[in-house]
């Protein structure tokens, strides 16, 4: 199988634009997704809920359960996906990359490591609406273009 290479996808809709970049991490992904006045402002892990690494203790009782460990960072698991949330004071960026942490995570069965970083000064509620909306559109893109390397390195393989 043929390693993935980085891309980078961008999108504007008025003075609003978003960049995803995406980068392979051996079998998992970081994605970065930043608009406006770059930066981090939020960085969600998810891991499929069944990854349990080799040597890796057993989970303690409330996490057999489907629970996880009380800690702030930590949304819980949902859908066999299992998020990490850390948000920077004062910051809401997680709104934009939580959903695509999840959805990365369920569809490539991989780890999935989302920052986002987005800041446009004075922005109304609308225009926070469309900053969602075209966050889930580049990260609808990037799953498509990722399938589809998917799919030809399965094709390529079945041929060999």
């Amino acid at each position: 199988m043929e390693k993935p290479q980085p891309f980078l996808l961008r999108c504007t809709h008025g003075r609003l634009a978003l960049e995803l970049r995406l980068l392979p991490a051996g079998q998992d992904w970081q994605l970065l997704l930043t608009g406006g006045d770059a930066h981090i402002g939020a960085v969600i892990l998810a891991e499929p809920a069944d990854a349990t690494p080799p040597g890796a203790p057993e989970a303690a009782p409330a996490q057999a359960a489907g629970q996880t460990a009380a800690t702030p960072a930590t949304a819980g698991t949902k859908d066999g996906v299992r998020l990490h949330v850390l948000r920077r004071t004062g910051h809401h960026d997680d709104k934009a990359a939580l959903p695509l942490a999840r959805d990365y995570c369920r569809a490539l069965k991989s780890t999935v490591c989302v920052s986002a970083g987005i800041h446009y000064d004075h922005i109304s509620r609308e225009e926070i609406d469309t900053v969602l909306a075209l966050a889930r559109m580049l990260g609808a893109c990037g799953l498509r273009r990722l399938r589809r390397l998917q799919e030809n390195d399965h094709a390529d393989s079945e041929r060999s």
